[in-house]
C-alpha cells in the first residue's frame, strides 16, 4: 500500500464502567462511579492485511476490546485524560509496529445521589471529552492531549441582542436588544507538551470561566459572546494552546399572542430546534487582543 494512503483500524463504542472503593472495608464504605466510551484507532504496519490478506501484525480489534477492560482493573482512572494516556502509550509499548494510537473518551457523568455514599443520577446531556494521542518518534513516545465538553445546554434569558447587522433583500429577521441566548455549547482544548497532567483541575477551571463568561456580560451577538468565552478561557489556564467553541442557536422565538387578545410582554416563545444558526472559532493564545 502507498505510504502515502492514510489507513487506521480499531474499535469504536467500549463502554466500560468501574467503581473506585475509596474506603475498603469500613463499614457502608463510599464509592467514586466511572463510565467512558472509548474509541481506539491504530496506525502503523498493517498494510500486508489490505494488500495481500495477510493478517499476522493485526492486532484484533476484539484486542482492542479487552485492553480497555484490562487497563481499567490495573489503571486508578485519576482523570479521562490520564486513562485515554494509558491505552495510547500501552498500544506502543506492547506492539513495536503500532506507530500511533489514537484514543478518544466520552464520560457518563453519576452524581451522588444525597449525601448516599454508592447511590448515583446520570441524568446530565453534558460529556466530558478527551482525545489522546500517542505517537512512536524513533524510540520515544509523543503524547498529545485534547479535552473537551459536549452538549452542555446554557441559556441566558435577558442580557443578549442582536441588532445593526446587514441588510439585503432577503432579510427578514428585526433587529432585537433583549433576547434569549440558548445553545449546547461544545468546546476542546489542548495543552501545551510540558502542562500533562493536573487534568481535572485544568477541566474545572476552563468549564467554570465559560459559564461565568458567558453570563457576565451583555452580548451584541453569539460571535461576540463566543470570542469572550474562549479568549477568557484561554487567560484563566495558561496551560492551554488554543480552544475551540462551537455554540449553535436554540432559537426561542417570540410567539404572537394578539390574535388571542394577549400581549407577548417578551416572555411567552417558541422553540425550535431546526434550521439553527451555527456558530464556531479556534482561538490560540497569539490571537488574543
Amino acid at each position: 500500500m502507498a505510504s502515502s494512503v492514510l489507513q487506521s483500524y480499531g474499535k469504536h463504542c467500549v463502554r466500560v464502567s468501574k467503581i473506585k472503593r475509596l474506603d475498603v472495608g469500613q463499614p457502608n464504605e463510599s464509592h467514586d462511579f466511572f463510565e467512558a466510551s472509548v474509541d481506539i484507532e491504530l496506525q502503523g504496519d498493517f498494510a500486508a492485511a489490505y494488500l495481500d490478506g495477510d493478517n499476522r501484525l493485526v492486532v484484533a480489534t476484539d484486542t482492542c476490546r479487552n485492553t480497555v477492560y484490562v487497563l481499567a482493573k490495573d489503571d486508578p482512572i485519576d482523570s479521562l485524560e490520564s486513562f485515554g494516556c494509558t491505552i495510547a502509550t500501552h498500544f506502543l509499548n506492547q506492539y513495536s509496529h503500532i506507530e500511533l494510537a489514537t484514543v478518544t473518551l466520552r464520560q457518563q457523568i453519576w452524581h451522588r445521589m444525597f449525601a448516599s455514599p454508592h447511590g448515583f443520577m446520570g441524568n446530565d446531556s453534558e460529556t466530558p471529552t478527551a482525545t489522546v494521542v500517542a505517537e512512536r518518534v524513533g524510540k520515544q513516545h509523543h503524547l498529545s492531549v485534547t479535552s473537551g465538553i459536549t452538549d452542555c445546554v446554557i441559556a441566558k434569558t435577558t442580557e443578549s441582542g442582536f441588532a445593526n447587522f446587514h441588510q439585503d433583500a432577503f432579510r427578514t429577521l428585526p433587529d432585537t436588544a433583549d433576547r434569549i441566548l440558548a445553545t449546547s455549547l461544545t468546546a476542546s482544548w489542548s495543552y501545551s507538551s510540558d502542562s500533562l497532567g493536573n487534568y481535572n483541575e485544568y477541566r474545572e477551571a476552563i468549564r467554570t470561566q465559560l459559564l461565568e463568561t458567558f453570563l457576565d456580560h451583555y452580548s451584541r451577538s453569539a460571535q461576540e459572546t463566543l470570542y469572550l468565552m474562549a479568549t477568557a478561557a484561554i487567560a484563566r489556564c495558561n496551560e492551554i494552546e488554543t480552544i475551540s467553541l462551537t455554540m449553535p442557536n436554540k432559537h426561542h422565538i417570540r410567539f404572537d399572542l394578539e390574535p388571542f387578545g394577549r400581549t407577548n410582554d417578551n416572555d411567552v416563545f417558541v422553540v425550535t430546534d431546526e434550521p439553527f444558526g451555527f456558530i464556531t472559532a479556534t482561538i490560540n493564545k497569539s490571537d488574543q487582543k
